[in-house]
């Protein structure tokens, strides 16, 4: 924390000075991103090949990867085929006409979902676009493939309620998957509940995600998750390393507990700069629960810090996009704290720049 922070989170003028891109504005804007979403996926018309199919593969990354894992995550009770997520430039040698192939990426100009979709449309593949615009915005127009586009000019990261909400319906339009439009709604309302306990004008005291931020404060946090809840820890951990330009790292319960919790004793020097969040609640598995308690109880006698993050809202859906809500909240106080803003990601736009410069020298 840099000196004389201590009164920062209390003022609202002073966190948004921390804010100039308006992130905080972005985190406040998910309920609508995920009604908007969902309206645009009203409009669509898919053809008849995109419903008969095996299996679904989402290629994205970052912000718009994560919304495969959500909604695998979150709907794997009534999924109609399996989904999965590729993060890289290759596409499983499963992955043939009888997959739908669904090419997210914010600016439409991600390199390895732009490599995949190629591999994609060789094989002859059924596939749809979720995107603001560039390269596959225009190789979707071209081609006369499904486009869901949304509203740019900010973060991929701050786009994660369309991300979902496109996602959802566009696998609900194909016969994939059982979502109603009251589903949407509830989890919507519960973002917007979120957003009025968590924002920054609510004070410390009664602001869950400025406790939590405060609590984070050089320490590295481990957010810890099992079944629907699993890729929210996700978000979280790379929300942490985006917004808070700060380490972090996420598990998944039961398999934590058939490693990790082993490794709470050493090295000893770290206990006090370790933090566990548990992202837990009722319509988790029992036993799932049960193994957090037990991790909890492992931690408490290690001295190592840890609590469990109360979820808002009903179901699956709802829980989970809240959730998202306090963790990107959580996210920005940290990035605050720290005195940093949380937009810039300097690191990620180094690595495009060099990556960017072989390719103009013509190396491999």
């Amino acid at each position: 924390m840099v000196a004389g922070m201590s009164g920062v989170l209390d003022d609202p003028a002073a966190v948004r000075g921390y804010d100039p891109a308006g992130m905080l504005d972005a985190v406040a804007a998910l309920p609508e991103q995920i009604r908007d979403g969902w309206t645009r996926t009203r409009e669509i018309e898919l053809p008849d090949r995109y419903r008969d199919l095996r299996s679904v593969t989402v290629l994205g990354m970052g912000g718009s990867g994560v919304a495969g894992d959500l909604v695998r995550g979150v709907f794997a009770d009534r999924l109609r085929v399996p989904v999965i997520s590729v993060r890289d430039y290759d596409l499983p040698a499963f992955v043939g006409r009888d997959s739908l192939v669904v090419a997210a990426s914010y600016t439409g100009s991600t390199e390895e979902t732009v490599s995949a979709l190629a591999a994609a449309l060789e094989r002859r593949c059924p596939v749809a676009v979720i995107t603001t615009g560039g390269p596959l915005k225009e190789v979707a127009s071209r081609a006369g493939l499904p486009l869901l586009a949304f509203p740019g000019g900010g973060q991929p990261r701050a786009a994660v309620g369309y991300s979902l909400a496109l996602l959802a319906g566009l696998l609900e339009r194909a016969g994939l998957l059982e979502l109603e439009e009251a589903e949407i709604g509830s989890a919507a309302a519960a973002c917007e509940a979120t957003v009025a306990a968590c924002g920054p004008d609510v004070p410390t005291e009664h602001n869950t995600a400025k406790q939590l931020a405060w609590t984070l404060v050089d320490r590295m946090p481990i957010i810890e998750a099992s079944g629907f809840l699993a890729p929210v820890a996700r978000r979280w951990k790379t929300q942490l390393n985006e917004n808070a330009k700060s380490m972090a790292a996420a598990e998944e319960l039961p398999e934590a507990t058939h490693n990790t919790v082993v490794g709470y004793a050493q090295p000893e020097a770290l206990r006090d700069h370790l933090y566990v969040v548990f992202l837990a609640g009722p319509l988790d598995h029992p036993r799932n629960n049960l193994r957090a308690s037990l991790s909890a109880e492992l931690l408490a006698a290690a001295s190592i810090g840890h609590q469990v993050v109360p979820l808002r809202g009903e179901g699956k859906l709802a829980q989970a996009v809240s959730a998202i809500c306090v963790g990107d909240y959580v996210s920005v106080y940290l990035a605050a704290l720290y005195g940093l803003d949380p937009t810039p990601v300097d690191a990620i736009s180094h690595i495009k720049t060099r990556i960017a410069a072989v390719d103009e020298d013509g190396d491999d």
